[in-house]
């Protein structure tokens, strides 16, 4: 399985500076090749098109755009690019699906961020021998602590959020509040206790434990070194954990549904409790909207995942289907190519099952798949295999009815990922990119799809 390098995190504003130099990389020959910039099998879409003609004229308040993908969307960027291409375009609708990755213990988006005073267990699909019921968000987290919190904190970068709906099989199991203070979670220094031995001293216990003598003084109230067999210390932990400060009052946010809640004008602290008392919570995800016309994106990514990894799970295609897509974009197909025992026989397979899992559950509509981007093995082998890999992908989607963009031809393919990461666009690992290589990307696919709309519409 491929360890995935979490991206450094380098903001959202976009300086004047930034899109000149990115308007000179649309044009480097090294990296892009324009010629493959184009959406093939452009009727596929249609549907969607047809929708957002609606859109325009005012004839329909929202279009739904899910993304289903793996690092590359689970990664802020790619994602943040086509949706803000999107909503420009055509309107803000709001921020759409939204998961508490680093509660799951991963990365994930930095405009909306998650803190937890409880542990949860979590799996990813591609962890996950099928048996863990996983939905919507490719991650099962769920907890059985009844006094659960997470806190969800709004950055004054995103949009209004008016109105939050509950991803779960059972969303009735919980409430969003607000706080009467801020920033209620504080970091405690975690202990466990240990019984002095004879010939024991402060300075060998504190190599053993990893921490220093006067920690251990300090966390037990002690003034000298002194010790006796038998005695009781505490001693610290490199780990905290979060506790909630005292004499907090939570208010309890409108829900006639017990799904979806109204949030206050310019609220940016909400907090996720029990509504019932139960023996387990499971949390598959957040809808954030605006109340606003325009396009509602709902990017889905799990890091290291393959087509056969979502194939798994029921509940994921149930609950994406619940969310009634009028475009289906797709973003996988990097890490099927790091296997060696994987074939592109299999990988025609692995596309067919999620076809019709999507088929069976009505979900008929606009499908767009990319091919995935360059990338490189070991950060020393042009990765070849990526490259049949996006042939055998252009060739299945014209067979069923998909769209397809050659985000891997239009990047110059995987030989030239060598160049990408000496442009600094991409990172170490040289398979995923930075910032402004996915921004990039994600700005070379948005206008395709807008050039495919405009012939559309003529």
């Amino acid at each position: 399985m491929i360890k995935y390098v979490i991206l450094v995190l380098i903001g959202f504003m976009v300086t004047p500076l930034f899109s000149q130099e990115l308007d000179e990389l649309q044009i480097n020959p090294l990296l892009i090749d324009r010629s493959f910039q184009e959406i093939k099998n452009p009727l596929v879409l249609n549907g969607f098109f047809k929708k957002v003609e609606q859109l325009e004229h005012n004839k329909r308040d929202q279009v739904t755009v899910i993304q289903i993908g793996d690092s590359h969307v689970q990664g802020p960027y790619f994602p943040q690019y086509i949706r803000q291409g999107l909503q420009n375009k055509w309107g803000n609708a709001g921020r759409g699906f939204v998961f508490p990755y680093r509660v799951a213990g991963t990365n994930g988006a930095v405009d909306v961020r998650f803190k937890a005073s409880s542990e949860w267990k979590s799996v990813r699909n591609v962890k996950s021998n099928g048996t863990d019921n996983i939905g919507l968000s490719g991650i099962n987290l769920e907890t059985t602590d009844k006094e659960f919190l997470i806190e969800i904190n709004f950055k004054e970068s995103i949009e209004n959020v008016t109105e939050i709906k509950i991803i779960s099989p059972h969303p009735e199991r919980f409430k969003i509040s607000v706080a009467n203070k801020a920033n209620i979670f504080r970091k405690v220094a975690s202990t466990q206790t240990y019984k002095v031995k004879s010939g024991d001293y402060l300075g060998k216990i504190a190599v053993k434990f990893n921490t220093t003598v006067k920690n251990i003084q300090r966390i037990n109230g002690m003034k000298n070194v002194n010790l006796r067999a038998g005695q009781s210390l505490k001693i610290p932990s490199n780990n905290s954990k979060t506790k909630v400060n005292s004499n907090v009052d939570f208010t309890d946010l409108y829900t006639n549904d017990g799904v979806k809640f109204q949030i206050p004008n310019g609220t940016s602290q909400l907090y996720l409790r029990a509504a019932q008392n139960n023996n387990k919570y499971v949390l598959d995800g957040l809808l954030l909207a605006n109340g606003n016309k325009g396009i509602h994106y709902h990017a889905i990514g799990v890091n290291g995942t393959k087509f056969s990894d979502y194939n798994k799970f029921p509940r994921f295609f149930d609950q994406m289907a619940a969310l009634n897509p009028d475009l289906i974009l797709i973003s996988l197909g990097t890490n099927e190519s790091f296997y060696d025992t994987y074939t592109e026989e299999q990988l025609k397979i692995d596309m067919d099952i999620f076809n019709r899992e999507m088929i069976n559950r009505g979900m008929t509509g606009s499908v767009l798949i990319t091919s995935p981007p360059p990338s490189m093995k070991k950060g020393t082998t042009i990765n070849s295999t990526a490259t049949a890999y996006a042939y055998e992908i252009g060739v299945f989607a014209n067979l069923n009815s998909w769209a397809f963009y050659d985000l891997h031809s239009v990047s110059k393919t995987s030989t030239a990922m060598p160049d990408w990461y000496d442009a600094k666009l991409t990172s170490k690992d040289k398979i995923h990119f930075l910032e402004k290589g996915y921004q990039l990307q994600a700005e070379l696919l948005v206008e395709s799809i807008i050039n495919a709309y405009s012939t559309y519409s003529k």
